[in-house]
């Protein structure tokens, strides 16, 4: 007998709602030391970043306190608050929540800049 065992596959991704961005338990595993983190968005290459600070990091002159965001972490998801993110993520990324309550986003770690790397243009459904 020739058997070829499957391992667990287990996807990171984030989902995006009027209100705040959730990571599933996968993507959130990254940011279970955060203290803070960083939003932002890549225009080259259309994605959303979000970058793990811990404690000292967060505290750096190079980091304004309007930049820094608090991360949620609970054992099945993370979360970051805030309309004004997705405000801002909405001018550079069209997304229209009076069609839909959330989108569904593949994302991966980028661990030597401790990053989540979340890909715009692969919605899951």
């Amino acid at each position: 007998m020739n058997i070829k065992w499957f391992p667990k596959t287990s996807q990171g991704t984030v989902s995006i709602y009027e209100t705040h961005i959730t990571l599933n338990k996968v993507a959130s595993a990254y940011f279970k030391d955060a203290y803070r983190a960083l939003v932002g968005y890549d225009k080259d290459n259309d994605l959303l970043l979000i970058k793990a600070l811990d404690k000292e990091e967060a505290s750096l002159p190079k980091y304004s306190k309007n930049d820094l965001h608090q991360i949620s972490i609970k054992p099945s998801y993370g979360r970051i608050n805030g309309k004004g993110i997705i405000q801002n993520l909405m001018e550079f990324h069209p997304l229209d929540f009076s069609k839909k309550s959330l989108y569904k986003f593949k994302c991966d770690w980028e661990a030597s800049q401790k990053m989540l790397k979340v890909y715009l243009q692969r919605e899951v459904s």
